[in-house]
């Protein structure tokens, strides 16, 4: 877990630096429509979280399948650069480490490429974001989105109210408006580049789970990012006697971070049959491969969520009260399937008998007879 008061003082320096280099910066241009057949290569930041690359993948894709001749580029974070390592829409991923020595070499490379068009897809004031599109590619055009303060230094920045009931995906890929695409047609459930090997591991891992059942498969996630968005285990346990006990057929695939694999070997033990674990070792796109298959996933608020939604695959999702996190990072293109606990803080309070009926409301399965 990051130190707040690290955080803080990253915080300051930042700002402060900022602060200094206000002179230095240059501010947005006249701006009309990026042409795109005039343009070769393009820049994408994402240096966050998993979620945040996994929501841009539908502006990568279309943007190359409408102008193929386009090379694109990211910067990407130590923790989502996997969701793109095997994508063939992107020429190059670099990666943000915030180690400023690794960082201005990174920033010397991207400036070697000679760079038309930088996107910074960071959705708010981010100092980093604005001196990588800045110092990365000076002579470009850059496109923001939902810049406030840092407005003045974008050519062009999309910005939505936050009070907008938009979801972040059709926000994100509301940047193409800078190439005069329109967004409101384009495809947005766009999953992550998985080998065929990844999707036939996960064929012979199901159809073990299955057994000759022809069940559906159910997903329940039990990590999330942040302790309060973990769902007591007590409540986990009784939601699976209860899926058990109404559908007789149907089959439970517990998953987990990594670093709390005892925890779900430990949980998937108190049920002897038809729950299992995702295989050990497994990384980031074989258990999108895994998600891809799924009739249904269970998860509270984590990344998870959109990667199944890539995929279009339906997911019951537990979430705090936090009104604007909910709004925008809901299951995407989805009608339902949201569990909202009774505070801003945790899910601590999301009853069983709230997310078995969301379940069977919203997903329902074949009971027993």
């Amino acid at each position: 877990m990051s130190n707040p008061f690290v955080k803080k003082l990253e915080h300051g320096i930042k700002w402060m630096f900022f602060t200094l280099s206000q002179l230095y910066l240059k501010k947005g241009r006249d701006f009309a429509v990026i042409d795109p057949s005039k343009i070769k290569k393009v820049l994408f930041l994402r240096p966050e979280k998993l979620g945040d690359m996994v929501i841009s993948l539908p502006v990568f894709h279309n943007l190359k399948k409408l102008y193929p001749h386009i090379k694109i580029y990211t910067i990407s974070s130590p923790k989502n650069i996997a969701i793109v390592s095997e994508d063939a829409s992107i020429e190059h991923n670099f990666l943000y480490t915030k180690n400023i020595l690794k960082d201005i070499k990174t920033v010397r490379q991207i400036r070697k490429i000679g760079i038309d068009v930088v996107a910074d897809m960071i959705c708010d004031d981010s100092v980093t974001a604005l001196f990588l599109t800045q110092y990365s590619s000076p002579k470009a055009w850059r496109i923001g989105l939902g810049k406030t303060k840092h407005k003045e230094y974008y050519d062009f920045n999309y910005l939505y109210r936050s009070n907008d009931a938009s979801h972040v995906v059709d926000n994100t890929i509301k940047l193409l408006t800078a190439f005069g695409i329109d967004t409101e047609s384009l495809e947005k459930h766009i999953p992550p580049t998985i080998r065929d090997e990844y999707y036939n591991a996960a064929d012979k891992y199901l159809a073990l789970v299955q057994n000759g059942s022809g069940g559906d498969v159910i997903g329940l996630n039990l990590s999330a990012g942040k302790p309060t968005r973990v769902w007591p285990e007590n409540k986990n346990q009784e939601l699976v006697e209860k899926l058990l006990a109404n559908y007789p057929s149907c089959r439970i695939v517990v998953s987990s971070d990594p670093s709390e694999r005892t925890r779900a070997l430990e949980f998937v033990q108190l049920f002897p049959k038809r729950v299992f674990t995702t295989p050990e070792g497994l990384n980031l796109l074989e258990v999108s491969a895994i998600l891809s298959r799924l009739r249904l996933l269970i998860t509270p608020d984590t990344s998870l969520v959109h990667i199944a939604r890539a995929f279009s695959v339906p997911v019951v999702g537990l979430y705090t009260q936090f009104g604007k996190n909910f709004r925008l990072w809901k299951p995407f293109d989805q009608e339902g399937g949201t569990v909202i606990s009774n505070n801003d803080y945790n899910i601590f309070d999301v009853e069983v008998e709230a997310v078995y009926n969301e379940i069977v409301k919203q997903f329902p399965l074949e009971a027993k007879a």
